[in-house]
Order: C-alpha cells, then structure tokens, then sequence
C-alpha cells in the first residue's frame, strides 16, 4: 500500500510542476522563476535526502524521482525561456543528460543509497551519448560510437562498483554488455564484408572487430572473483581473436575453408594440452568453432558417398559390374579422411577421456568408415566399395564374438551388415554375394554354441538373412517368384528346429510370412499356391512342436495351417458343405483328447473332448436349423443319441453336454413347423401344467427345508 501511495503522489507531484510551469511561466519573472526552480527542486530532493537518512526508503525514492523530474523540466523550461541561448536539440539533451549524471551521481554518494539516483545516471550517460554524431567522428571505417558506449559505461560499473553502488554497476554492466554485442555483431557485419587482409587491416575494415574483441577483458575488473566471467571473458577473445586472424583465409574455396577450420583445430588442441585445467575452456572456445567446421565438411563429405551408393541403381537392375558416379563433388574426397584424423588428434590432445581404450575403438572405428566413405567418393565399382565394408564388419564381428559384454560392437557391425546387403541391391549377384557371407558369419557364430551379444543378434538376423539370400538367389538363377516362397519356408522352418530359440523362431515366422505374401499372387493358380504353403508351414510347425517339448502348444498353430490348407483346396474344387472342412479337424482334436485322458487321470473330459466335439457337431447344427429335413439332420441326430449314450456309461461329461444340447436343438427344430399349427389353447395349457409343477416342486422343497430346521432345532 505505502509503494501504490508514494508513487501515485510522485505522480500527482509531477503533473502539477508541468502545469505549473506552463501556466505560470508567462507571468512570473526572472527572479520568480529562479526562486521556484531552485526552492522546488532544492526542496524535494533534500527532503528525499532527509528521509533516506531516517530509514523512510520508500518515501526518500518518491520525493528523489520528482526532484529528478522537475530537473528536468527546470532544463526543458530553461531552454523555452532562452536562458541557454540558441540551443540545439543534441545540446539540450546534453545538458539534462549530464545534469541527471551528476545529480544522480551526488545522490549515490551517501551511505543508504537509494535505487533511483543509480537509475538516474546510465539514463542521463545514455542521453549524452545518444547526443553526439558519432559518424562524424569515425577514424577511417572505425565507429567510436559503439566502442565508447562499452567503455563508458564499463567505466561506470567499475566505479560504481567501487562505492558498492550495486544497482549503478548491474545497470551499467548490462548497458556496456549490450552495448558490446551490437558493436560486435556490426564489426563482424563489416569485417566478412571485406575479408581479405587488404581490406581489413589496410583499410581499417577489421580493426572496429579487433578492439571490440579487446574490450571483453573489460569484464575481468568487474567480476574476477566469478569463475564464469573469468573464463567466458577469455574464451570470447580467443573464440573472435581467431576469428579475426583466419578471416582473410576463409574468402577462399570449400577446400581452403575446411584446411584452415583443421588447422585452427589442430592448433588449439595443442595449446589445450598445455594448458592449466584451471583454463581449459578458453583454447576449447576456438577449436569448438574450427571443429563444427570441419565435422560439417565431413558430412558433406560422407553423404555424397551414401548418395553415391543408394543412386547406383535400381534393385536387381544392374550388373555385378556397376560403378558408382561421382560429379561436382564441392570439397575434395581426401579432405574426408583428413578431417577425420584431423578431429580425432584434436580430440586425444584435448579431451583426455579420449584416451582410454573404448575410446580409441570408436576412434578407429570411424576411420575405417571415413576410409571406406573416402573409397565411395571416387568413380570405382560399387563392390570394391561392399568389399571394404564386408571386411570391415567382419573384423569387428570376431572382435564381438571374443567379448561377452561387445553389445555396442555387436549392434553397430549388424547395422552395417544390413547396410552392406542393401547397398548391394542394385546387382542381384552382389546382393547374393553379401547375404552369402552374411548367412556363413551368423551361421558360424550360431555354431559357436556361446551366448554372447553377437550369438543373441546372429539368431535374430539369421533366418531374415537366409530368406534374403535364397530370393536373390532365384533372382540370379531366373527364378519365378511364385517358386521362391516354398524353399524359403523349408530353411527357415528346419532352421527354427535345428536352434529352437526365440529370437530365431519369430524372425524365421516373419520371413516366411512376408516371402508368401510376395510369392502367392505372383503364381498362375492362386489357390494352389497358398494351400502349398499352408500345407509346409503347418507340417513344418507341427514338426517344431513334436520334436521339442517346450514348444507343444504350437500343434494348434500348426492344426490350425494344416486344416486351412485343406479348406483352400475344397474351396478351390467348390466343395460347399461343412463337414469336409471341419470333421478332419475334429477327428484330429478328439484323438488327442482321447490321448491326454488316456496318459492322464486327473484330465477332465471338458477340456480334452469338448474342443473336438464341438467342431464336429455345431457347424452341421447350423445347416440342419436351416434345412430340418435332411439325411444330415438324421445323421446328426443319430450321432448325438450316440455320444449322450456313451457319456452316460462312460461317465464323461463332454460327450453328454453335446449329446444332450446339439441333440436337443435338432429334436426342437424339427417340432418348430408341427408346433406352428397346434391350437393356441394347447400351449396355454401346457405352459399352465409347467407353471403348476413348478409352484408344486418348489412348496415341496421349502417344507422339507422347514421339516429340516425344526429337527435341528430339537438336537440337544
């Protein structure tokens, strides 16, 4: 509330000396204006004075800001009546600038210094400064303007700094900080403008950067003891000092840029490596920028080499021959490999982390694809290329094979085999070529028998990689597509026998599947086709099951494929009646029923029979409602009469619960056309007499449960 208060009078106290003055300049005289410029302004700013020593802060900044804003328009007023002479408006601003910088200036020298008088100050040396014709007074392509402000203004926070006028500092650092960063930002401008070193330092276009960069060291009197300011302040001047000394080279070719980027590199690590920790950041400032340089080249570098490979052509429509091609290239292939060691010597020098051994692994590793990257940059055939690639991932293949934690290694030398082999789709021989070797390296890790990173991908990535090859394979060999599904069903499926492994076993599937969804529509008899390779995968999955224990649950995936192949093929010769689809099943179900109840006591028939029954029974059930009438009908029946029989001697319960409700629905559905013609009265009295033997049954157990209690109730 005090705060609303104070500055609302402050307010009200200013509007009233504006009027004031406008109303009663006219009249008053020279004398009468003096005494009430003086008495106001004296007045308000030595109240404010008196009650900043009382401890009344609030109210001392209120009066001070009006003994300010009447100082002011004392000048403004001044000025209208002449006092000053024929004034400029520059020179006037001059006047009140430097007039709040020493009022304010004045009033920052007591003990309790108030906030309003160190505002005061940078706003009345920003008014002065704001003043002068700074272009005017250029030395050569030098603008002092901006070079003074940062002085000016540094000078100030230093001094405020010195009295502990905190908020004048923080004010006055701030304004010389942004002050320095617009100055910078035009030098820069100025100096890529005219980069050679004629122009900059010749002509002065470079030394409006130079000094620019020279005045961030102004930053170290003001706050050394801040680590950041410290370190931030030099890295700055080594960061724009280099700058300003590799500009004129950087006016030349891709290939100069990048050689001077190396360059700057190669140079600040070194001095990084002599440096103290203590100052490590400053050489890393520079060697920063040169390294986003260079590394930026290198990718030109290395994605013109990837382009190279994946444009070489088509899939399966080049020879084994094919040769990259390579034209206007903007920087020279060797710089890639250059840059590249380059970086990696700048890194050992600067970063000692990079020396430990995963490290250099990493380290080398890049090499060898910068190498194989540099190798695709000129016009040579495309499996030189795959070959150096293939080598390379076979080297670090054994070596993940050697560790029992090389995941990384394991992962990144899968990654480029999977490259490899799509790099090479443009010839189908080379692709064949690649997926050979890729199927005899997991292979031989398979073999290995140890659960390494690389045994774990070797399973994932074999029976894909199988696939792949025996497609490319038919490719080359002029194979129809409609044939090359079936033998890709049969590797991968004895594959998945051989290692009955997760991994392997759901990649082999997604194999399989994808090679017959590709192979089917391309064969003459659609319906031939996929009942073929329902019938293998089913045979092969059944297999899988029967010989491994731990995959038992699969003969229903296996079943079920079977029995889908045989309803293609009745499908396919227009079979329309259910039976000859679904009894086969059925039979099949029911035996291993019979089976689990046998080797098992404790089997209920629920769930050994039920499955089996019901397949064999319902899908007749339902054309039997549609056609009552028929032999099926008589035959179903008889069927359903002779389960409930043999459940009931047998004791089993499934065979009675189907007998019992598909027989009973067939003997309701042949009454329904009888029923429809008996007189209404006949079913009212029938539904009389079962609503009567209900009431009758259920009196009946409701005495015998009284009868039941009340003996109970007579037990001692």
């Amino acid at each position: 509330m005090p705060k609303i208060l104070l500055t609302l009078g402050a307010l009200c106290l200013l509007v009233a000396a504006v009027i004031f003055l406008a109303v009663a300049w006219s009249w008053l005289g020279v004398g009468g204006r003096t005494v009430v410029l003086v008495v106001l302004t004296a007045a308000t700013g030595g109240a404010g004075v008196a009650l900043g020593r009382r401890g009344l802060r609030l109210a001392a900044e209120a009066l001070i800001a009006v003994a300010l804003g009447l100082l002011v328009l004392d000048l403004v007023g001044a000025d209208q009546a002449d006092w000053f002479g024929d004034l400029r408006f520059e020179q006037l601003l001059r006047i009140i600038g430097g007039a709040l910088v020493v009022a304010g200036g004045a009033l920052c020298i007591p003990r309790d210094r108030l906030i309003t008088p160190q505002l005061a100050v940078p706003g009345g040396l920003g008014l002065v400064l704001a003043s002068i014709d700074w272009w005017a007074h250029r030395i050569g392509e030098v603008d002092l303007g901006g070079l003074t402000t940062v002085l000016v203004f540094a000078g100030v926070a230093l001094l405020a700094r010195h009295f502990s006028a905190l908020v004048l500092a923080w004010v006055s650092g701030g304004i010389a900080g942004l002050a320095w960063a617009v100055t910078v930002m035009v030098a820069l401008v100025e100096a890529l403008a005219h980069p050679s070193v004629e122009a900059l330092w010749s002509d002065g276009h470079g030394w409006e950067l130079t000094a620019a960069t020279l005045l961030v060291l102004l930053a170290w009197p003001l706050a050394w003891s801040v680590i950041l300011v410290r370190l931030g302040a030099g890295a700055v001047v080594a960061a724009l000092g280099t700058l300003v000394l590799v500009l004129p080279a950087l006016d030349g070719s891709p290939n100069q840029v990048t050689l001077v980027a190396l360059g700057v590199v190669l140079v600040w690590a070194g001095v990084s490596a002599v440096t103290s920790p203590a100052w490590v950041l400053v050489p890393w400032a520079p060697l920063a920028g040169g390294a986003l340089v260079a590394f930026i080249s290198a990718l030109v570098l290395l994605g013109h080499a990837a382009l190279a490979v994946a444009s070489a052509g088509d899939p399966f429509a080049e020879t084994a021959g094919v040769r990259l091609d390579q034209s206007d290239l903007p920087l020279h292939p060797l710089l890639l490999l250059t840059t590249c060691a380059g970086l990696g010597v700048a890194a050992a020098l600067a970063l000692p982390v990079i020396r430990k051994r995963s490290a250099i692994l990493a380290m080398g590793g890049a090499m060898v694809v910068a190498s194989i990257a540099t190798l695709a940059l000129y016009p040579v055939p495309l499996w030189t290329v795959l070959a150096a690639g293939a080598a390379a991932v076979g080297v670090a293949w054994s070596f993940a094979l050697t560790r029992t934690n090389g995941v990384a290694i394991a992962v990144v030398s899968a990654l480029t085999g999977g490259l490899i082999v799509g790099a090479a789709l443009p010839s189908a021989v080379l692709t064949t070529l690649a997926l050979a070797l890729l199927v005899g390296a997991l292979t031989a890790t398979l073999l290995r028998g140890r659960f390494t990173a690389a045994a774990e991908l070797s399973g994932l990535a074999l029976p894909v990689a199988l696939a792949g090859l025996v497609w490319a394979a038919g490719e080359v060999a002029d194979v129809s597509i409609a044939f090359r599904a079936a033998p890709i069903l049969v590797l991968v499926g004895l594959l998945a026998i051989l290692r009955p492994r997760l991994e392997l076993e759901v990649t082999a599937a997604a194999a399989a599947l994808a090679a017959a969804l590709v192979a089917v529509p391309e064969a003459t008899d659609v319906s031939v086709s996929a009942a073929l390779h329902l019938t293998l995968a089913g045979a092969l999955v059944t297999a899988h099951a029967l010989i491994h224990p731990s995959r038992r649950r699969l003969t229903w995936v296996g079943g079920l494929l079977l029995a889908a192949a045989t309803w293609v093929r009745l499908a396919d010769v227009g079979v329309e009646q259910p039976e000859p689809y679904t009894l086969p099943s059925a039979v099949a179900l029911v035996l291993v029923g019979l089976y689990r109840l046998r080797m098992s006591a404790d089997v209920p028939t629920s769930t050994a029979l039920l499955p089996g029954l019901a397949l064999a029974t319902v899908p007749s059930l339902l054309w039997v409602l549609e056609d009552p009438v028929s032999i099926r009908a008589v035959i179903l029946g008889v069927a359903c009469l002779a389960l409930l029989l043999f459940g009931v001697t047998a004791r089993w319960h499934a065979p009675v619960l189907v007998g019992a409700v598909v027989g009973g629905l067939v003997v309701v559905r042949e009454l329904a056309p009888y029923a429809a013609q008996t007189p209404q009265w006949v079913l009212i009295g029938a539904a009389g007499a079962v609503l009567i033997g209900s009431g009758i049954t259920w009196e009946s157990r409701m005495r015998d449960l009284r009868n039941a209690a009340a003996y109970l109730g007579r037990l001692r």
